[in-house]
């Protein structure tokens, strides 16, 4: 193995550990994080020591059906995650991660969010896998089968919530998550049943983006803080944390908020204003939570 490959696993290891312990936003990170790798991935294809046509990183990094039954290669279930074949491939990734990974996160919070994504991105990669044939030894990369997990699980959670979209080179600020994400699942599966050369054309992993998302539905439903609408359905009292009469004057703002990006901005300068009722030490906001330090925590819905 490589320095290029060598460095690329250790950014992505130390990434995430620095995320973990900084309590740094992870959807933002996974960005950075795959971007790195890609340059790296750039590096290695021009001065990186390969045995293949292929960039090392690509190699070392990527996962092959045929790894089930080499211990030694079970990182790959991780780094393939973070490894991309081309610009364009990283390019739209990354635009989808960005736009969908951080609507999902800012609801259930870093660390619900982090268990989901690298959850459903391995059952991507099985599935895939599982397709193709444990005895393939095609090369899968990518950090798509993940992002099908966190769109299904927006579609499923908060069809009604607005987040932008990109209609060709134009992007829309305010489209409803059913009408994004479904017209993207909708592409997924038409491509399946059209294309002539089945679901591996073009080098896309139809199979990882359609059981991304079915597993991130399926699974949504675990996740804390999931926001059912129902209708009636009584709002969080916050009324024991306003002590002041600026904060009496945020809840009765957040109390009366319908739009939920407005109630979630107002939500969020509540929480850093609030005081823990227990230790009366500062709070903070992570998903559909506001926490403390202490261990006192509430759902906010």
């Amino acid at each position: 193995m490589d320095v290029f490959s060598i460095v690329s696993i250790c950014l992505v290891i130390g990434g995430l550990a620095l995320v973990y312990y900084k309590r740094y936003p992870l959807a933002h990170s996974l960005v950075l994080i795959n971007l790195a790798v890609y340059m790296l991935t750039i590096l290695s294809a021009s001065w990186g020591e390969s045995s293949s046509i292929l960039p090392s990183v690509e190699e070392n990094l990527g996962f092959r059906p045929t790894y089930v039954d080499q211990i030694d290669r079970y990182y790959t279930v991780l780094t393939s995650m973070f490894a991309h074949a081309s610009m364009m491939h990283i390019l739209f990734n990354m635009i989808f991660l960005y736009l969908v990974g951080v609507a999902l996160e800012e609801r259930v919070g870093r660390k619900a969010f982090a268990i989901f994504y690298f959850t459903t991105g391995i059952a991507a990669l099985l599935m895939e896998s599982l397709f193709r044939g444990f005895d393939s030894t095609v090369l899968i990369l990518g950090a798509s089968g993940a992002i099908s997990g966190v769109m299904g699980a927006l579609l499923y959670l908060y069809p009604k919530d607005e987040i932008p979209m990109f209609l060709g080179f134009f992007l829309l600020p305010r489209v409803p998550v059913w009408l994004s994400v479904g017209a993207w699942f909708a592409i997924q599966v038409v491509s399946v049943l059209t294309l002539t050369s089945g679901v591996s054309s073009g080098g896309i992993a139809y199979v990882a983006h359609i059981s991304g998302f079915v597993a991130g539905m399926a699974l949504a439903q675990f996740l804390p803080g999931v926001e059912k609408e129902k209708k009636g359905a009584p709002r969080t009292d916050l009324s024991e944390l306003a002590t002041t009469d600026e904060l009496k004057g945020l809840w009765q703002r957040i109390d009366g908020e319908n739009e939920p990006q407005v109630r979630q901005a107002w939500i969020e300068h509540f929480a850093s204003k609030a005081r823990c009722p227990v230790c009366g030490g500062a709070l903070i906001l992570e998903g559909n939570r506001i926490k403390c330090a202490c261990g006192w925590e509430k759902t906010v819905r």
